[in-house]
């Protein structure tokens, strides 16, 4: 499910109440027969509380007039099978309940993860990863208390409320109508305590929350350079100030709720006086008996026990909602492609590419990196891309994964416009190697069969010895079972490296992109492993990105980055001999690498 549907509705303005009910209730219709089930044994549940002190009373009545035996058990009988009655239905409800809730659960998460993997890059390019964590596991634990708070908490009440009114109002008919007014405005006072004073205080804690856990993932994933740079005391005091922000945030948040919950137990303690003085009125008047008293007492024990945790039950209602705004907010974020949309499936072989007169601009920038740029590769050729840093080597790739869409022109391959086709038989196509690989914290044979998970011990082990990784996994306790850790922590940056190179031989796609492949090599391995490369870009579309160009000294064809544009184009002979751009990029590296 996603709710991406309303997102240009939702997301310019502040997220309401009704919305979330509405997303709730979506989740809660995917059950019907269950929600009926449910629905309908609170009610009847409900009924039989509310009568309970009708069936008191009438015991107590019969047993005071000194009615035969048969009459008082009968009437015993009565009250015991309505409130045992009511104790077994409620147990069966909850029966149901349970599977009809973990079953939202486990809908919801799997909804959201299945939404963010859909997400384009863009988005991931803004948003903290803590934060997106935050909101899926607030989600995780709110939406289980919002529909508890609507289905078991707040329903009930309402038809224990209704249902205790129309009795009290067969024996005390101006003492209801006295209770109705005084419901109303206990409930019209609780509404304004929640809606206005403690609600938006909880919205506004929850929004701490998500900025505090964005934070902490950000600060910790940055311990490296922050002890390369001693740094601990700059974190402790944006840490300390982030918790301070928090604590202040969260203390003001319980402190309007007490001062709500205070106010709700006054206005309940002064229904109870409404109750007990009318019901004495009535006594004195000589309308009322001792087992009507009796009645009033055990009435407003029920009553009671459900209006007590009105304003907290609406309280929690409200502070789930506002904690379920972030998975709503992160639901209505638009895909990557359109959900409903229907994309054909490309059939890449060869990896024949064209960049024909390709303008883009990144989202939120005004610029463009690349304009009216036209360029082809052909099938099996190996390309270099070099240049200075921000001249569009990267951008090149990230538009060949379409990862982001363009503004003007056509990429194609093998004749196929890749926006027109589904973005999961492109990817499909190409292997990736990227200068800083990320690992699963997974084992080391996981990693390696990320791109085809059916692949044998024998495909693994063969890609590994051709990655010249094979050696060290041998040499580890666990061997190809150990776990690297996260983001592969485990292992240097040479070593995850080879890993992703172990990778992309398995995958064995027609599309190889080559992002730095080597940079976290040192010279002896980085010589090592080129033997590995020629074999793996041997017969298929590779693009090589490198900035140490003692790399790419034998590839088919260079091209040369600069501003967007592409300046220069040839072998490394060829460039050299232009004496442009190329070479002198070369001659400020060449003493410093080996030339074979």
């Amino acid at each position: 499910m996603s709710f991406n549907k309303t997102s240009k509705q939702t997301t310019k303005q502040p997220l309401t109440f009704s919305d979330v009910l509405r997303f709730a209730s979506r989740y809660w219709l995917r059950q019907p027969k269950k929600l009926i089930v449910i629905l309908s044994g609170l009610l009847t549940a409900a009924f039989l509380e509310t009568y309970l002190p009708t069936a008191l009373a009438s015991f107590l009545t019969a047993t005071r007039n000194a009615q035969d035996k048969g009459a008082i058990l009968y009437y015993l009988a009565i009250f015991l099978g309505t409130y045992l009655s009511q104790v077994v239905l409620v147990s069966f409800v909850y029966l149901i309940y349970n599977s009809f809730e973990t079953k939202i659960f486990k809908t919801l998460l799997d909804d959201t993860f299945s939404h963010v993997y859909l997400l384009p890059e863009n988005f991931f390019a803004n948003t903290f990863t803590g934060s997106i964590v935050s909101k899926i596991n607030r989600a995780r634990q709110k939406i289980e208390i919002f529909e508890d708070q609507i289905l078991v908490r707040i329903f009930p009440t309402a038809i224990i409320l209704i249902g205790s009114l129309v009795f009290l109002a067969l024996r005390f008919p101006l003492l209801a109508g006295l209770m109705l007014g005084y419901l109303i405005l206990f409930i019209i006072i609780s509404s304004f305590l929640v809606f206005r004073v403690s609600g938006p205080a909880q919205g506004i804690y929850a929004e701490a929350q998500d900025h505090f856990n964005a934070h902490l993932a950000d600060s910790i994933s940055g311990i490296a350079p922050t002890k390369s740079y001693a740094q601990e005391k700059y974190e402790f005091t944006r840490y300390f100030n982030v918790t301070s922000d928090l604590q202040v945030k969260n203390l003001r948040a319980y402190h309007l709720g007490n001062l709500a919950g205070l106010i709700q137990r006054l206005l309940a303690a002064g229904m109870l006086a409404l109750l007990m003085g009318g019901g004495t009125w009535y006594f004195f008047h000589g309308m009322a008996t001792v087992e009507s008293m009796a009645y009033l007492a055990f009435a407003y024990t029920i009553i009671q026990s459900y209006i007590r945790d009105v304003g907290e039950n609406v309280k929690n209602l409200l502070t789930s909602s506002y904690d379920l705004h972030g998975v709503i907010e992160l639901l209505c974020e638009e895909t990557e492609v359109p959900i409903d949309a229907q994309l054909s499936e490309l059939n890449i072989r060869d990896g024949e590419i064209v960049f024909d007169q390709v303008t883009f601009t990144y989202p939120e920038k005004t610029a463009p990196i690349f304009n009216n740029l036209s360029v082809e590769i052909h099938a099996g050729e190996r390309i270099a891309l070099v240049g200075h840093s921000g001249g569009g080597k990267t951008s090149f790739i990230r538009l060949l994964q379409n990862l982001y869409s363009i503004q003007n022109g056509r990429i194609l391959i093998d004749g196929q416009n890749i926006e027109l086709g589904s973005r999961d038989s492109l990817r499909r196509a190409i292997a990736l190697v990227p200068q800083d690989p990320i690992l699963f914290h997974r084992t080391l044979r996981e990693n390696i069969a990320y791109a085809k998970p059916s692949a044998s011990m024998a495909e693994i082990r063969a890609a590994a010895q051709k990655a010249h990784i094979e050696d060290f996994i041998l040499k580890l306790p666990e061997q190809y079972e150990t776990l690297v850790g996260e983001r592969g922590i485990k292992l240097s940056g040479g070593e995850r490296q080879r890993i992703a190179i172990a990778r992309a031989i398995l995958a064995d796609r027609p599309i190889l992109i080559l992002d730095e492949a080597t940079s976290s090599l040192d010279s002896e391995s980085e010589r090592a492993i080129q033997d590995a490369l020629r074999t793996l870009t041997h017969g298929r579309t590779s693009i090589m990105i490198a900035h140490r160009l003692s790399t790419i000294l034998d590839a088919d064809r260079i091209l040369v980055f600069e501003s967007g544009r592409i300046v220069e184009e040839g072998s490394h002979d060829q460039l050299i001999k232009q004496n442009g751009v190329y070479a002198n990029l070369f001659k400020l590296q060449s003493g410093g690498f080996i030339l074979e």
